[in-house]
């Protein structure tokens, strides 16, 4: 019994860990910035990139090795030497073989670098690389939050276009039983009944469109806030009308909102542009480095080097290097040029950019401003055609409306719900992106 228990809670507790709710928009934000798989690689990119920082910073340190090396000359340099050298005649030539066939060489290297200021820049370079990333990872965090602030809202505006639909399907449904009654009785003909199931089965249609749209939502949110298919999801918040009017709302002018991350990217290469030309001015500047060796060197006539008997010579040496390039072919000439021509690429996307972000928050704010106006219109005209397609319902009921006027005023109660519906959802998707970048 006490492993039913058990098992039983287990299945409980991963059943609530799959659950979230989510309350609010801010929440949902939260979520996604938190958990979205995109975000969390890009902070997992970071971290493989700052392994770079570490390669650059090892051109400036110093370095030492270990080394041994076989060697067997199976052909060896000879030289003529006069054999009277030798003892022999004169006029005569004697041949000398220098060395021996087996060579081993064991022994530590230590450099050293004193002066490289082209490694120093590349240090720089380095770290506006990072800055880049990090710029890049706003960017993306920036395009994640706004897309779940308007899948989150579609997904509120789908759900009550739903509710709303199923009151117009069940208001339908009693059209299409009345009509049915009174074609039994003959009081209309079947042309009337026939226009009245078509406009049944096509509500029953948008309601079945409106479920499949609010189940994409769903699942495109999911995607967004790092939640699996399988996951449950929750939104317990609901399209309000409790919006402020125009004469409350406190989002600045563009010009005074906080920099948008698209901009600072493109200022973060207008800088690295800039520092890649002084780069390539510092590698005409001259290097310095110290470098020190010791080698032990044994020379044999066979495999005997372990002999304690034989001799091993000991070569060490130590001094500075000193670069100094003076023409490389017309490559850093080139890549000078092509650096600056980078330069004023970077600075045109900057400039671009600026206008880009400034037109779009504009229209952002437009877009809040207009539907915050027109909602309250929207409200009464949606709360009035409301009103009028349940009188216009007892009116055909009674026989004081032909069909024609029940359709018209039908069909003009969905364009005020539709009207409703995209102005309350634009209401808030906008201002939550004006939030979003920092207008409140």
């Amino acid at each position: 019994m006490q492993r039913y228990f058990f098992i039983g809670s287990l299945l409980l507790t991963l059943s609530a860990s799959a659950q979230t709710v989510v309350p609010t928009v801010r929440e949902a934000l939260t979520l996604a910035r938190q958990n979205n798989p995109e975000l969390v690689n890009a902070r997992q990119n970071r971290m493989v990139q700052e392994q770079q920082r570490a390669a650059v910073r090892a051109g400036l340190r110093p370095t030492a090795r270990l080394f041994t090396n076989f060697d067997y000359n199976y052909a060896l340099p000879v030289s003529l030497v006069p054999a009277e050298f030798a003892g022999g005649q004169k006029g005569e030539f004697q041949e000398f073989r220098f060395g021996l066939p087996l060579f081993l060489t064991a022994g530590a290297e230590v450099n050293a670098p004193l002066i490289n200021r082209p490694a120093r820049a590349d240090l720089g370079i380095t770290e506006q690389y990072l800055r880049i990333v990090d710029d890049q990872a706003l960017v993306l965090q920036d395009d994640i939050s706004t897309q779940t602030a308007r899948v989150y809202h579609a997904a509120l505006l789908t759900r009550a276009a739903i509710q709303i639909t199923r009151r117009n399907l069940s208001v339908t449904d009693t059209l299409a039983q009345i009509a049915r009654q009174r074609l039994d009785k003959g009081l209309i003909e079947p042309l009337e009944y026939n226009r009245i199931r078509q406009v049944q089965l096509s509500t029953a249609d948008v309601l079945y469109q409106n479920e499949l749209n609010y189940t994409r939502n769903m699942n495109q949110l999911k995607l967004l806030l790092g939640l699996a298919p399988t996951d449950s999801l929750t939104l317990t918040e609901e399209l309000s009308a409790q919006v402020v009017g125009p004469s409350e709302t406190s989002f600045p002018a563009a010009t005074t909102l906080p920099q948008r991350p698209q901009i600072t990217l493109r200022e973060s290469r207008v800088e690295l542009a800039r520092l890649q030309i002084e780069r390539e001015r510092l590698m005409r500047s001259p290097t310095l480095s110290a470098y020190g060796r010791f080698t032990e060197q044994a020379q044999r006539n066979r495999l005997n080097f372990l002999n304690p008997n034989e001799r091993w010579f000991t070569i060490g040496v130590a001094g500075l290097q000193f670069n100094w390039p003076i023409y490389s072919g017309g490559l850093r000439a080139s890549n000078l040029t092509r650096n600056r021509l980078q330069l004023k690429l970077a600075e045109a996307e900057l400039a671009y950019e600026r206008n880009r972000q400034q037109t779009d928050t504009d229209d952002v704010r437009n877009s809040h401003n207009q539907a915050v106006r027109s909602l309250d219109l929207n409200r009464q005209n949606f709360e009035l055609s409301s009103q009028n397609v349940q009188i216009a319902l007892v009116k055909y009921r009674s026989g004081l409306f032909a069909y024609d006027q029940y359709l018209n005023v039908f069909n003009e109660t969905l364009t005020a719900q539709n009207r409703y519906l995209t102005t309350l959802s634009n209401v808030f998707i906008n201002g939550t992106i004006l939030q979003i970048r920092g207008g409140l």
